[in-house]
C-alpha cells in the first residue's frame, strides 16, 4: 500500500512537473509570436505598410493584449493614416496600461486637437508635462494657447519649451511670433534672429522676421531680406505672400515720404 502510495505521489509529481513545463514552453512561444508580429508592424510602418502594419499589431494585441507598445504604436500608425479617432482609442488603451508615458500623452493631445477637442488635449499635454517637463508638451500648450489667443500663457510656455531645448527653432520662431502678436516688436526681431542663427535657411522665420521690421517701421531691412529670400522660394504660396509684402512696403514708405513732407 505504502509502496503504491509513493508511485501515484510521483506520478503526479511527473504530471505537476510536464504540465508545468508545457505550459512554459506555450509562454514562450506566444511571447515570441506577439513579438514577431511587433516586429514586422515595425518594418511595415518603415515601408509605410500601414494597413499591413495594422493587422500586424491587432495580432499582437491578441497575443498580448497588455503589452503598451503595441497600442501606442498602433495610435501612430492610425495618425499616420489620419484616422484620429481610433487613434486616439489606441492611445488612450495605452495610456491605461502606462499612465506615465510622457510621449504617448504628447500624441494623444496631438490627436484630440484633430479631433477639434482642445480642452482634452490642453490636458494630456499639462499631463505630459508634469510628467517629465517635456519641452515639446510645453511647446505644444504654447501653440494650443497662441491658437485660443491666450498670448501670456502662450509666452510662458514658449519660454518653458526654450528652457528645455536652447536649440528649439520651432519655439524661438513661435516666440517671436506671440511677441509680434503682443506690440512687442524689437523683443520679436530678437526671437527671430537667434533662430536664424540655428537654422539660417529657415525661409518662414525669415518672412517672419521680414514681418517683424515691417511692425517695426523698419522697412528698409524688411524689404532687404525679401528681396534676399524671394528667389529661392519654392513654393507658389510662400511666393505670393514675399511678393505682396513687399508691395506693402513700398506704399508704406509712400506714406512715409508724403507725412515727412506734409502731404
Amino acid at each position: 500500500m505504502s509502496s503504491l502510495k509513493i508511485s501515484l505521489v510521483l506520478a503526479l509529481s511527473i504530471c505537476v512537473i510536464s504540465c508545468a513545463s508545457s505550459r512554459t514552453k506555450v509562454e514562450k512561444k506566444q511571447a515570441e509570436n506577439f513579438k514577431d508580429q511587433y516586429e514586422r508592424a515595425l518594418v511595415a510602418m518603415n515601408y509605410n505598410l500601414v494597413d499591413q502594419a495594422i493587422t500586424h499589431l491587432n495580432n499582437a494585441i491578441s497575443m498580448a493584449p497588455d503589452y503598451y507598445p503595441s497600442y501606442y504604436l498602433l495610435g501612430v500608425v492610425y495618425t499616420q493614416k489620419m484616422d484620429y479617432s481610433e487613434a486616439a482609442a489606441a492611445f488612450e488603451k495605452s495610456l491605461e496600461l502606462k499612465p506615465d508615458n510622457s510621449e504617448a500623452r504628447i500624441r494623444l493631445g496631438d490627436v484630440y486637437r484633430r479631433l477639434d477637442l482642445p480642452d482634452k488635449a490642453e490636458e494630456e499635454y499639462k499631463k505630459a508635462y508634469a510628467i517629465d517637463k517635456s519641452s515639446m508638451a510645453s511647446f505644444n500648450l504654447a501653440v494650443l494657447y497662441y491658437e485660443k489667443k491666450k498670448l501670456d500663457e502662450a509666452l510662458d510656455y514658449v519660454r518653458r519649451s526654450i528652457q528645455q531645448d536652447s536649440r528649439s527653432v520651432q519655439a524661438y520662431n513661435l516666440q517671436g511670433v506671440i511677441l509680434n502678436q503682443r506690440g512687442q516688436h524689437p523683443e520679436a526681431i530678437a526671437s527671430f534672429q537667434y533662430a536664424l542663427t540655428i537654422e539660417p535657411n529657415n525661409m518662414s522665420t525669415a518672412v517672419n522676421l521680414a514681418v517683424a521690421y515691417i511692425n517695426n517701421k523698419d522697412y528698409d531691412k524688411a524689404n532687404e531680406i525679401l528681396q534676399r529670400i524671394l528667389p529661392h522660394a519654392q513654393d507658389q504660396e510662400l511666393k505670393d505672400r514675399i511678393n505682396e509684402y513687399l508691395e506693402k512696403i513700398k506704399r508704406l514708405k509712400r506714406l512715409k515720404r508724403k507725412a515727412s513732407f506734409g502731404g
